[in-house]
């Protein structure tokens, strides 16, 4: 894929300067960089060396011997009139590609400013936990290794399920993983092959992608509005597969935060039905509904046992805490079981007696002050992104921790980046599309403090000023 030039120095080489040693091996290093973190892939041709030695402000003969670095060290080719291109390496030389979490990750570990993170939709800290009793070690009796999870926390989660979500559930439905991540990539391991298509919700979860990658299954998204995903769409997709995966959130679309109408949960439950589809159901934003009048939508799986429910208590607690779960019928929890113990033999055992006390001590009083309070940083967040950001449109998402703002571009990753430069980290629209038409968006979460997402809006505000000068300057004169 082929990049503009201003992508070349604001995005890939960006940094280069402040690496050690001579100018070529500076540039070498930072496009060697750009290819490890996923930037640059296999086929992608490299600016010709004299329109990148202008865009560095450096002489062609620096750029000559770099791209010469590169050719003696395997990582491009040089075509003779072609120009140079990053080379395929073996298979046994990949690493796997960076999730858009752990790719963010590396940008704020990159960054040499204190940076406002609001590209993982999470709660920002433990200051709304209700108080419980640290894990007693006196409590940690036999080997630990319980391969579903502590029934203590199966009989935790499973009350919660019961009262709280409206999902009848039993500890023998449960299996604990390692937050809602984990679980999706147990059940796509279970479920997912070479020759069976994932309909999804697109702009959808971004670490979809990541829980599918290595299994061969092909990813197929379908529109998504304030009602939740296009039933229609999904039933006309499915009915033209074999067996089909369809992977949905009703309770909290991530990243819009839609919910998903009744008018759509049977017709829903039909055409998986119909095209002998798996219908697997993300709860990991259910029962986090922000409008205080907002009628409790039970889940799908509440209707229909085939349905394969995940979620975690990520949303709600903490991410920190790593704890997620699957509710499996019984056929297909015995092999996800046996998945898990294959690369995992169980989770921790103090994590898993913490988590059951948060859910224990969980009340309505103590679900409603969060549920308010998130609704109130939403209103803060949309209401400054439109005083500040008015080109952005954002809608109020009706649950969930995140919203999406869609803006004015083509694609909204060199702005990502140029947002981090300036101390906020977003989730760009590419790490959420599957089908190449969101990649203008980006995930915010608005789980900060009120403070914190002011100053974030105001550093946004600051880098969109920079980011359109610059687009301004590039284009060409009508």
């Amino acid at each position: 894929m082929d990049q503009d030039l201003g992508w070349w120095v604001r995005v890939a080489l960006d940094g280069w300067a402040a690496r050690p040693g001579p100018r070529y091996r500076r540039v070498a290093e930072g496009v060697a960089a750009a290819i490890e973190r996923g930037l640059l892939s296999a086929g992608d041709r490299l600016p010709a060396e004299r329109i990148l030695a202008e865009g560095l402000g450096l002489s062609r003969g620096t750029v000559v011997r770099c791209f010469d670095e590169l050719a003696d060290a395997g990582l491009v080719e040089r075509r003779q009139g072609a120009g140079t291109y990053v080379r395929a390496r073996p298979a046994w030389t990949q690493t796997p590609k960076q999730s858009p979490a752990s790719a963010l990750l590396q940008r704020r570990l990159d960054e040499d400013r204190e940076t406002i993170d609001l590209s993982l939709s999470v709660p920002a800290g433990t200051e709304h936990l209700p108080e419980v009793a640290a894990a007693d070690p006196a409590e940690w009796r036999g080997h630990g290794l319980h391969p579903a999870g502590l029934p203590v926390l199966r009989a935790a989660l499973a009350a919660h399920l019961t009262r709280r979500l409206g999902l009848p559930t039993t500890a023998d439905q449960l299996i604990v993983t390692s937050g809602a991540q984990h679980a999706l990539t147990l059940v796509a391991a279970a479920a997912v092959s070479p020759d069976r298509t994932v309909i999804t919700a697109c702009p959808t979860y971004p670490g979809l992608a990541g829980a599918l990658a290595g299994r061969g299954g092909r990813l197929l998204g379908v529109g998504v509005d304030s009602l939740g995903i296009d039933v229609n769409a999904v039933r006309r997709a499915a009915g033209r597969l074999a067996a089909p995966v369809i992977y949905v959130d009703p309770g909290g679309h991530n990243p819009t935060g839609a919910v998903l109408a009744r008018s759509r949960r049977e017709p829903l439950l039909a055409a998986a039905r119909s095209s002998d589809g798996l219908l697997v159901e993300d709860l990991a934003q259910a029962g986090l509904t922000l409008d205080e009048d907002a009628e409790p939508v039970p889940p799908l799986a509440a209707s229909d046992d085939s349905v394969v429910a995940i979620g975690s208590l990520s949303k709600m607690f903490w991410a920190g805490l790593r704890i997620g779960w699957i509710r499996a019928p019984a056929a297909l929890r015995g092999h996800l079981l046996r998945l898990r113990s294959a690369n995992d033999l169980a989770p921790g055992v103090p994590g898993q007696l913490f988590a059951a006390r948060l859910l224990e001590a969980v009340d309505d009083a103590w679900h409603g002050q969060l549920r308010a309070a998130l609704a109130a940083r939403r209103d803060l967040l949309v209401n400054a992104i439109r005083q500040r950001l008015p080109a952005w449109a954002v809608e109020p998402p009706a649950a969930g921790l995140s919203l999406y703002a869609r803006l004015p571009l083509a694609d909204s990753e060199t702005y990502a980046h140029r947002a981090a430069r300036y101390g906020v980290l977003v989730t760009p629209g590419a790490a959420c599309c599957v089908d190449r038409r969101h990649f203008a968006g980006v995930r915010l979460s608005l789980a900060e403090s009120p403070h914190t997402l002011e100053t974030a809006v105001d550093r946004l505000a600051v880098a969109w000023e920079d980011h359109s000068r610059d687009v301004a300057a590039t284009r060409p004169p009508s």
